[in-house]
C-alpha cells in the first residue's frame, strides 16, 4: 500500500522521538506542528519543502532530520 507523504514523515519523526501533530501548508511553505516527547513541547516548524512533494522514504528522512536539528536547538 502507498502511504502519503504525511504518512511517511510521521514514521520518520517518530524514530527521533518528534510526534507528528499537523501539517498546515501555505502557498510557498508548510508549518508542521510537532511534539517534542523528550522535553514535552510544542513546536512550530516553518518548512521550504512542502510536505506533499516528499515522494520517498529519503525525502521523508532528509526532511525529518532537519526538523530534528531544529528542534536541538
Amino acid at each position: 500500500m502507498v502511504k502519503s507523504p504525511t504518512e511517511m514523515l510521521r514514521e520518520e519523526l517518530r524514530k527521533l522521538g518528534l510526534e507528528l501533530l499537523d501539517v498546515y501548508s501555505f502557498k510557498d511553505y508548510d508549518i508542521i506542528r510537532i511534539h517534542d516527547k523528550r522535553v514535552n513541547k510544542v513546536i512550530l516548524y516553518k518548512s521550504r519543502q512542502k510536505v506533499n512533494t516528499i515522494t520517498s522514504k529519503e525525502d521523508a528522512s532528509k526532511l525529518a532530520n532537519e526538523v530534528s536539528r531544529y528542534v536541538a536547538h
